[in-house]
């Protein structure tokens, strides 16, 4: 699977993020239309280098990117705008839609609709929260993401961040091999505790994000 094959078929990512410059002429014209340089420190909290909002309209400004998507079956494309809400869920929706210029061809209504904006945002989420899992678990691990996720876990707490990643990566790796069981007690049994311990594991390793949230429509555990 290619890295852009994360969005629902047909669709494909031809720009993840476009030019700077682009992206600022696209804002003033069909975004937020505010500018970083437009919020003030009551708007934005800065550490720094590093700069987080503390406004809603400093979410709006800080938190999206515009992204060139693609239809493999019929060609055509799209710029959107992606809005994160920033507030701690990592969660992103299309804010803005736009038909660019496709050597003249006319923009039809059928076009538009079948564009899957809620299944885009909700892909992209997926990503992000994706992203910042694998990010943790190395920063958390270091040398230790070499190690065999399938070996029983070392005693651990939930407050313990190096235990709660490998639960997240044993329990990835038990579900890469037996998908659709039920992977909370396959762990329970191969660390020699009761299920419930094991699903207090699961909860505390999805909530520090290390682990990904459970899709919805499945069970956890």
């Amino acid at each position: 699977m290619r890295y852009q094959d994360f969005l629902p078929a047909p669709w494909e990512e031809l720009e993840n993020g476009l030019p700077t410059d682009e992206q600022a002429a696209l804002e003033r014209v069909v975004g937020s239309r505010i500018a970083y340089e437009d919020l003030t420190d009551d708007d934005v909290a800065r550490d720094g280098a590093q700069s987080f909002p503390r406004s809603l309209r400093a979410r709006w400004a800080m938190g999206h990117r515009w992204v060139r998507l693609r239809n493999r079956d019929t060609g055509d494309e799209f710029v959107l705008r992606l809005q994160f809400k920033g507030d701690g869920t990592r969660e992103a929706y299309v804010s803005a839609v736009i038909s660019p210029f496709q050597n003249g061809r006319e923009t039809t209504g059928a076009q538009l609709r079948a564009l899957p904006v809620s299944a885009i945002g909700a892909a992209y989420t997926k990503r992000e929260i994706g992203n910042a899992v694998a990010l943790n678990r190395a920063l958390v691990l270091g040398n230790a993401i070499d190690e065999d996720p399938l070996k029983p876990l070392p005693n651990g707490r939930v407050t313990d961040q190096a235990f709660l990643a490998k639960v997240g990566r044993q329990y990835d790796a038990m579900e890469e091999r037996h998908a659709g069981e039920d992977v909370g007690a396959m762990m329970a049994e191969l660390n020699g505790v009761a299920p419930s311990t094991a699903r207090k594991w699961l909860t505390a390793a999805r909530k520090a994000l290390f682990l990904m949230p459970v899709a919805a429509g499945r069970k956890r555990g």
